[in-house]
């Protein structure tokens, strides 16, 4: 037997687009066969799934999208008290494909037809075994050796013939073809013909135009000018209360993280990841203990660039950072995951409003009251009827930012659009620059939005409304 690959995802690719595996069997053909792909966490024993898939009408291929599967294994790293760097596990999941096959277990003999003792051996390369019960089809249909058509029971065996309890008397024609299976319709179960291992998947989705083109290379940081793991525009405006936590496939081994501001200097921090993924807070509020001469950001810097350079001098490309010193009395910023699995983050400057929604269960009991000293049945008026409980205080925040360039305005799709966000509220103190809150979780509540191009609209900018994620309890 032989299997070919024909197919299958690059060794580094997204969870959330196809992982489909195919290949090619020269057993296709054979009585109820089926692919067996078994997937197993990465280097080890540990199978997590078993498929048993049917060859595909058109070309008999065997087919495996394990998309869904993988993305269980895959969620989102995430640390806020880091401003170095970190190791990112749940960003990514590594794991290995064997893909083997079964079918009902059936040999051919041609002219095969001896005598062994008195009973009938064919002779053909085999795995019954004595006592086996097997079904014998005759090309003739049994016309010439009638009773050496159907069910027997092996006698006698080797690897090379074996012999049913048929009498050599009864055999009028020794050269009639025939076939051998198993009375039972027993699967021959061959695995790990084919492998595939060292698969990475991580916690990324791509547009459907963008997939198709998709090169893991792109994000293969030994080569020159390659990406981090963000959808982040090269060039992103963010005030100075702003923080990024960027994504990047880690080349192993001692690399840096380079920050150079517009007034030329160079600054940077050492990471030295043995994981697949790092996470590297690189924003103006968060990019943490730098080695160099002065500071990063003052009052004369407009931006500065931030890349990674491995051990061997080679340059990632660079995103840009533009300082928004716009004037803001409050700010809310909203950290959210984008595409690609990496933390960005939009300040929201202008008007914003904030409402409580509040929740609460409500029952109209029975006063009880008492009997007075005049035997006469009264209440106090502080008695209470309908009474509440389960009370909650929802907030929710209508949101507006300042004006945006085209690319982050489309950028921003992905805020609109992402499963984990998260917002904190910033405050300018004359003197003491921004103080920022904790983050707490939210949800956005946009279920529509309007894609704005600036071929339409010179100015640009998006309203958004959300929700905490967690009640405040009240007391009762």
């Amino acid at each position: 037997m032989a299997q070919t690959i024909i197919a299958s995802p690059q060794e580094f690719s997204p969870a959330y687009n196809p992982l489909k595996f195919i290949v090619d069997s020269t057993n296709k053909n054979k009585s109820a066969f089926k692919y067996v792909f078994q997937v197993f966490e990465g280097g080890t024993s540990n199978k997590i799934a078993e498929y048993k898939v049917l060859p595909r009408i058109t070309d008999g291929y065997g087919e495996q999208d394990l998309s869904k599967l993988i993305q269980a294994k895959v969620s989102w790293d995430l640390d806020t008290s880091i401003t170095s760097w970190y190791n990112a596990p749940n960003s990514y999941y590594q794991y290995d494909v064997k893909v083997g096959e079964e079918y009902t277990y059936q040999v051919t003999y041609v002219s095969n037809l001896t005598n062994n003792g008195g009973n009938v051996q064919i002779n053909v390369s085999n795995i019954f075994n004595v006592g086996d019960q097997v079904v014998i089809i005759q090309a003739d249909g049994g016309v010439a050796n009638p009773l050496l058509e159907g069910l027997h029971t092996v006698t006698a065996a080797s690897g090379s013939a074996f012999t049913v309890n048929v009498a050599w008397s009864s055999v009028t024609s020794a050269s009639i073809d025939g076939s051998v299976r198993y009375a039972d319709n027993r699967k021959l179960i061959t695995l790990d013909i084919s492998l595939f291992e060292d698969e990475i998947a991580f916690n990324g989705a791509f547009r459907w135009d963008d997939w198709s083109t998709y090169d893991s290379t792109d994000y293969k940081l030994t080569l020159v000018n390659k990406e981090w793991l963000t959808n982040q525009p090269q060039e992103f405006s963010c005030t100075l209360a702003q923080d990024l936590y960027l994504d990047l496939r880690n080349v192993k081994g001692n690399n840096r993280i380079v920050f150079v501001n517009s007034n030329g200097a160079i600054f940077f921090k050492a990471i030295n990841n043995l994981g697949e993924i790092s996470q590297i807070p690189v924003g103006p509020n968060n990019y943490g203990t730098l080695t160099g001469t002065g500071a990063l950001i003052d009052s004369t810097v407009d931006w500065y660039e931030v890349y990674y350079r491995t051990a061997a001098g080679v340059d990632s490309i660079r995103y840009r950072i533009n300082l928004d010193r716009r004037e803001s009395i409050t700010e809310y910023d909203i950290l959210f995951l984008d595409r690609l699995g990496s933390f960005s983050s939009f300040a929201f400057q202008l008007k914003s409003y904030e409402r409580g929604e509040i929740t609460r269960e409500m029952f109209n009991r029975d006063v009880k009251g008492y009997v007075n000293a005049n035997d006469n049945w009264t209440y106090k008026t502080e008695d209470m009827g309908f009474t509440q409980l389960n009370l909650n205080v929802v907030k929710s925040f209508d949101l507006n930012t300042n004006w945006m360039t085209q690319d982050m305005a489309e950028y921003f799709e992905e805020l609109l659009t992402s499963p984990q966000t998260f917002v904190k509220s910033v405050e300018y103190i004359c003197g003491e620059g921004p103080v920022s809150s904790t983050y707490q979780p939210c949800i956005i509540q946009n279920n529509s939005y309007e894609v704005f191009k600036q071929r339409n609209k010179n100015l640009i900018k998006q309203s958004i409304t959300i929700k905490l994620a967690n009640q405040d309890n009240i007391n009762g």
